[in-house]
């Protein structure tokens, strides 16, 4: 990849002024001058791939650690140690930017040459991108889809204002300078008859934090900002959204989070918890600004791109019930989910771009498939939004080359025309096409949750529609609650006797031996967004697998309880196989009393297989939609079966659920989910010689009113059977409480203090909150302390012994060594001639002057001491040269850190 380069932004007035004149975007370049733009890379001159580390913490432990060739770039994926496709632990990126260390559970010391660090898909350890050969994409032609009749990106008639402000910074834990608060306000002017304002607050993600504008060779990775490098401006990449949410009557404001960009590789959870924290601070700000600017507090919208994504999303797990405001939605652009979490009782959009170079997998999925299952009463619509040919960067127009004012990239490692995300493909959206994409979906949730306006609930629920403003772009939604009765495939429904086709209830995950796994073969790492890896601590679900090979083969699903149908329509999240291309579908529905009827999905019931190549073939689920008014002849208030008929010559489909859709969102419980938070613990290690037992603590915050279920991950190795995965089971009432984690003691010396980290996932009736926890003990062992001894007198010819004596123990391999240095005494000292050849040459003193004495030769002893064993013996020969030399003398020395010790021998003929 070529080398990052330096763009010049435009006027900022004229691209206000270009979006002003409905969102005439293509006044702006889509894409930058030759050579601009360019992906940040990690790869230096000479192909250096970085260098990989690997040492003893303590008995079957293991600290690993890989160190870049350079400094690697701000995103907001982050680099992480795998095994075979499995990551180990929760990495770690040390303050110089450029190592990232973990710690690893193995009896054997873990090989370098099996592990990988990966980021955004790219193995940074291997020379080269992993961006795929310039295969043909295969793509199905994808018809222009039916406009909207009301275009949410439309500017409204309000003239707009544009302010900024800066307060105070805020300490946060973890973070050694605080965090700045900076804010762009764009609004109604005030005095505006806009009535009372919802307010739409967007934090923008991981990114480059300081940069030099004038091209000095400034300091761009120091915090703060040392002169002449100045912050780069990412809060104001969405004045093109604000400016038309304000022309429609919403104030807004875009908020700065460098300060956590800078430090937040200290924080095991990204930085979201910072996040969110600074999302809340500027919301307590404006509880002071709101009668000022007829804001509505009860009516706030979050909006977060890449990591900001999880930090508003984490800001709406905490705000409290009696908070001075009211999160009415949120908006995800691209955004990262290592908690998976899901914001309980909060609506939802989750914008998923197909191109992103950046969070490769789309882990923001999680988001609408994490809440699906967890609370009876969660009506709050979760919605996801498949954006085809969209990167990473640019939502944001001060990541995009041609707009940004400090250095931008195109976040797609790679790839031209003949690949799907390549530059110059056609179908791959431009900068101007997709900022339009975000204009629209951003625009129309907010008047989705602000103003239940119904007229764009078609852009959010999966229906075959779009905004006009977005020209021919592809864009596909599905969603689960909103008021929808969803049975999970699997989970409360069993299989219906297939008729030719082939069914099977698989794993939601990905596992390279594919055994009861819908993904099979890591080839498919980062095309799922569906499916965790199957060692991934994170709770999976079933899914219903089917195949034909035939027109009129069928097979599905049989519910446990009847599901009625009579007054909304039929919806399957169905994911196509792209391999196997489009597919034909209708359904079967059977009622209670065994009557069957066939209905034929939306668009004759073709679905399409989303376009796909080597690197990008998504396995996303679109929406399946039927009317089931069109099953006559049987009881729709109970259907107990849904089969899915191919219509198509072959094929392969997964449906994650199915559900009996409302034609209005439902009104959703003013109330907030109890969460649980893991806390940490530290504590000495004691001098039990074995197994103790440390009570790791956690806390709920809200109360719980059903019994809840979380799934706690202890990762003790790499391998399946070294991870373990605790069931947590909260009773209603219950505010605390602890987890037992197992760990050795002893009374030998460690390497350092061992940590042991937890994960929580929820499973039923509670989120998590801080969802990391931390076990920290300390070893409380002296060093070992070594002595030496030699014997005052040897003959020549006989071997010199070094005894080494060690006093304590150590649970690693230590290292005895003596080095030969210039003694006090006057007689003769021993020289390279007076030892044997083949030991000299084992010791790299061959060839040497055989005058020369050995203290000026560099002669060294030294043996790996292993652990348990307290004496070791080093010895030196010599050899009998029938020369009369009388007396010579070597002198021998230990280091022991604040001492030397020194000791004589005399070799006499």
């Amino acid at each position: 990849m070529p080398p990052r380069s330096r763009t010049v932004r435009p006027v900022r007035a004229a691209l206000a002024t270009v979006l002003t004149a409905a969102l005439a975007l293509s006044a702006a370049p889509a894409t930058a001058a030759p050579g601009a733009g360019a992906r940040p890379s990690t790869s230096v001159p000479g192909g250096d791939v970085g260098r990989w580390k690997v040492r003893a913490a303590g008995p079957g432990e293991w600290v690993v650690t890989w160190r870049s060739p350079a400094r690697l770039p701000v995103t907001s994926d982050r680099p992480t140690i795998v095994h075979g496709g499995t990551a180990l632990g929760v990495p770690t990126v040390r303050a110089d930017g450029r190592t990232v260390t973990t710690s690893v559970a193995s009896p054997t010391r873990p090989d370098p040459a099996a592990l990988d660090v990966v980021l955004s898909g790219d193995r940074l350890d291997v020379a080269g991108s992993d961006v795929p050969d310039q295969r043909t994409a295969r793509s199905s032609a994808v018809p222009r889809l039916p406009a909207l009749e009301a275009d949410p990106a439309e500017p409204g008639s309000y003239e707009t204002s544009t302010t900024d402000y800066e307060l105070a910074p805020v300490p946060l834990p973890g973070m050694p300078e605080p965090i700045e608060m900076v804010g762009h306000v764009v609004e109604p002017v005030l005095g505006a008859d806009a009535g009372p304002r919802p307010l739409v607050l967007f934090l923008h993600g991981r990114h480059s934090f300081c940069y030099d504008p004038t091209e000095s060779g400034a300091d761009e990775w120091s915090w703060p900002c040392q002169a002449p490098a100045i912050d780069i401006p990412s809060h104001l990449g969405y004045d093109y959204i604000q400016q038309v949410l304000a022309s429609q009557g919403y104030a807004t404001v875009s908020v700065r989070v460098n300060g956590i960009n800078a430090q937040d590789y200290r924080l095991a959870d990204g930085g979201a918890d910072a996040r969110a924290a600074i999302v809340q601070a500027h919301l307590d700000h404006w509880v002071d600004l709101a009668d000022e600017h007829q804001v509505d507090l009860d009516q706030v919208v979050l909006v977060g791109h890449s990591r900001g994504g999880e930090g508003v999303d984490r800001a709406s797990i905490q705000i409290d019930a009696d908070a001075p405001y009211r999160i009415a939605g949120q908006v995800l652009l691209a955004p990262t989910n290592f908690g998976t979490q899901s914001a309980p009782y909060v609506p939802t959009v989750t914008v998923l771009p197909s191109c992103d170079g950046d969070v490769f997998d789309l882990q923001g999925q999680r988001f609408t498939d994490s809440g699906r299952d967890l609370f009876d009463d969660d009506t709050s619509l979760k919605s996801s939004v498949f954006v085809s040919g969209a990167n990473h960067n640019f939502f944001n127009t001060e990541w995009t080359p041609g707009l940004a004012e400090a250095p931008a990239w195109d976040d797609w490692g790679g790839g031209g025309p003949a690949t799907l995300c390549g530059e110059g493909s056609p179908t791959r959206l431009t900068a101007t096409e997709q900022q339009r994409v975000g204009v629209a979906y951003v625009a129309g949730a907010v008047a989705l949750f602000t103003r239940d306006d119904q007229e764009v609930l078609p852009l959010f629920d999966g229906s075959v529609v779009r905004p006009p403003t977005i020209g021919a772009a592809d864009v596909r939604s599905h969603a689960i609650g909103g008021g929808r009765d969803v049975r999970g495939a699997g989970t409360e429904s069993g299989l219906a006797l297939a008729d030719g086709a082939t069914t099977a209830f698989c794993r939601g995950v990905l596992s390279q031996s594919g055994v009861g796994a819908c993904g099979k073969g890591y080839e498919l790492y980062g095309q799922v967004p569906h499916w965790y890896d199957a060692r991934e601590l994170a709770p999976s679900r079933p899914e219903l697998e089917m195949s034909w090979s035939a027109v009129g083969q069928s097979g599905g699903l049989r519910l446990d309880e009847p599901l009625d149908l009579s007054s909304g329509r039929l919806e399957l999240r169905t994911i196509v196989d792209p391999t196997r291309g489009d597919v034909r579908l209708r359904l079967r529905l059977t009622d209670a009393d065994g009557t069957s009827a066939v209905v034929t999905p939306a668009d004759d019931g073709l679905v399409r297989a989303l376009p796909s190549d080597r690197r990008s073939a998504k396995r996303w689920a679109q929406t399946v939609i039927a009317d089931p008014a069109e099953a006559t002849g049987i009881d729709l208030s109970r259907v107990e079966q849904v089969e899915v008929i191919g219509d198509s010559e072959d094929g392969r489909i997964w449906v994650l659920d199915l559900a009996a859709a409302p034609d209005t969102l439902a009104a959703v419980p003013d109330t907030r989910a109890a969460t649980v938070s893991m806390g940490s613990l530290r504590l000495r290690e004691g001098d039990t010689d074995g197994t103790a037992v440390a009570e790791v603590p956690w806390t709920v915050d809200g109360t719980l009113t059903e019994p809840a279920e979380l799934l706690v991950g202890i990762s003790t190795g790499w391998r399946p059977r070294d991870r373990e995965v605790v069931r947590l089971d909260v009773a209603p009432g219950q505010t605390s409480g602890t987890i037992p984690v197992e760990y050795e003691s002893n009374d030998l010396d460690d390497y350092g203090d061992r940590f042991t980290q937890l994960e929580a996932h929820p499973v039923d009736h509670v989120m998590t909150d801080a969802y990391v926890g931390v076990l920290r003990v300390v070893d409380d062992d002296p060093r070992p302390r070594m002595s030496f001894t030699t014997p005052r007198r040897v003959a020549e010819g006989d071997q010199i012994p070094v005894r080494v004596r060690i006093e304590g123990g150590a649970s690693y391999p230590l290292y005895a060594a003596v080095e030969v240095v210039r003694g006090s005494s006057d007689r003769e000292p021993l020289r390279i001639g007076d030892l044997p050849v083949r030991w000299l040459a084992g010791h790299d003193v061959a060839g040497s002057d055989p005058r020369t004495p050995l203290h000026r030769a560099g002669v060294y002893l030294g043996r790996t001491v292993r652990p348990g064993d307290h004496t070791v013996t080093l010895t030196m020969p010599t050899r009998v040269d029938r020369v009369d030399e009388g007396v010579e003398v070597v002198t021998f020395s230990m280091d022991l850190g604040r001492r030397e010790v020194r000791r004589t021998v005399r070799v006499v003929d």
